[in-house]
């Protein structure tokens, strides 16, 4: 029991591996991002998103143009707030 040699060398206490107990922690917060698997697609979606917002926005500006014209008074359309806006005042775009 005693008696005969060692066959571990002693370590000093808390010196254990660093990049192990990093690892044994779990799982950290926040949002992963994953790379896609098929790269053309997605930037097909994309082309495809901003084309939509594009012609959509066409439209809307032809209708607003069309809707000013016929009418003796300004117009005034209401949008949506914008994300970092303050809430209770809707932003206005006046013609």
């Amino acid at each position: 029991m005693a008696q005969g040699k060692q066959k571990f060398q002693a370590q000093k206490p808390g010196g254990g591996k660093k990049p192990a107990a990093q690892a044994a922690r779990g799982p950290r917060k926040g949002g992963r991002t994953i790379a896609p698997k098929k790269a053309r697609v997605i930037q097909q979606q994309k082309l495809k998103k901003n084309l939509e917002v594009g012609i959509r926005k066409k439209i809307e500006h032809e209708a607003m143009m069309k809707a000013s014209t016929s009418l003796p008074k300004k117009l005034t359309v209401v949008t949506a707030p914008e994300k970092g806006a303050k809430k209770g005042h809707p932003s206005k775009s006046t013609l």
